[in-house]
């Protein structure tokens, strides 16, 4: 019995040796896969975010041209091929050698516009895919018979009020909002550092791309107005700050196209609550966690600016690496 007890605890003690063994090597399988995991969700972003509004078209001198060739169908004159060739070369001076991945409007304007500058780079350097979300805004059903009635518009809010049979500033702001999301999981899937992320699109969509990028109010998209035909608004990546995350700021030519008063920006910290932004902000869950790093969503900046206010210190969460409340509560306005 004494020789049987010892075999049983002894064949106990293997199993549990083996078990053990198996356990500290499924650990370090875990461990290693967590880490790999982490690695790919770790987001990587590209150098520049260029918004490039399409070369001039037929129907940007000859708004008839809309009565019998469809909006999508509209394409560049001669000028406009000849601005998608200069303006391929101000691309190429602002990247240099820079992979590029390009996205372009399935609109007819903008895809030429994307294919005459492309072709200035070196074959191999560039991807380039159409998405029907950076689309013109729709303002009718179909041929435009009549040039659109905007004194409505005007009464009513240029980013909410809807073409009859179209689409409202604010429709735009949506679609975007999910190429955006897209544009994020990008990011974590496909390695962009030492990249520039191209958009060819159209002078609303840019300027609707810049309000969600950077979180301004309809208020202070309705104060900006649309770049020059092949005008480029560049979206850079400063270094990380002091919490270790990057950011995003909007060049001062940039601001200065869109037409953005320079008393809201220029000589004030508010000013960094229009051109500043961490890439961060645009993922999913950022919105649905309420937090952001840099400023709360949709500042009215034109009215903080009117009564004084000249820089917005928002409160840090307890025990959180750097995010700041997005909700508002306990912003603190201070005047020049």
């Amino acid at each position: 019995m004494g020789g049987d007890g010892g075999t049983h605890l002894s064949a106990h003690v293997s199993a549990l040796y083996a078990s053990t063994a198996l356990l500290s090597l499924a650990l370090v399988w875990l461990s290693y896969r967590l880490h790999t995991l982490d690695q790919v969700r770790k987001p990587t972003y590209p150098r520049y975010v260029v918004l490039i509004r399409h070369a001039e078209s037929e129907g940007n001198v000859d708004v008839d041209a809309y009565r019998t060739i469809g909006d999508p169908l509209i394409p560049l004159t001669a000028r406009g091929r000849a601005q998608a060739e200069a303006m391929a070369h101000r691309l190429r001076e602002l990247i240099g050698e820079l992979r590029v991945w390009a996205f372009t409007s399935p609109y007819l304007r903008s895809r030429e516009t994307a294919s005459i500058a492309l072709a200035q780079f070196p074959p191999g350097s560039y991807r380039l895919a159409e998405d029907p979300r950076l689309r013109e805004q729709e303002f009718a059903g179909g041929f435009q018979h009549s040039v659109p009635d905007r004194s409505e518009q005007r009464l009513y809010s240029k980013f909410f009020w809807r073409f009859p049979g179209g689409e409202s500033a604010a429709d735009v702001y949506d679609r975007l909002s999910m190429f955006m999301d897209t544009l994020w999981r990008d990011m974590h899937r496909v390695d962009l550092s030492g990249s520039a992320v191209l958009i060819f699109a159209h002078g609303l969509t840019n300027r609707l791309f810049c309000m969600r990028w950077l979180h301004w109010s309809p208020r202070v998209f309705e104060q900006t107005r649309n770049p020059p035909n092949c005008g480029f608004l560049v979206l850079a990546l400063q270094p990380a700050d002091a919490s270790g995350h990057p950011y995003y700021r909007l060049t001062a030519e940039s601001v200065r196209q869109l037409g953005l008063p320079a008393e809201l920006w220029a000589e004030s910290e508010l000013g960094d609550t229009l051109v500043m932004s961490d890439p961060a902000e645009s993922a999913p869950s950022s919105w649905s966690l309420g937090l952001s790093r840099l400023h709360a969503p949709h500042v009215d900046c034109a009215a903080l600016h009117a009564a004084g206010v000249r820089k917005l210190t928002p409160p840090t969460i307890a025990g959180g690496s750097g995010w700041r409340s997005r909700a508002g509560n306990g912003w603190r306005a201070d005047g020049a």
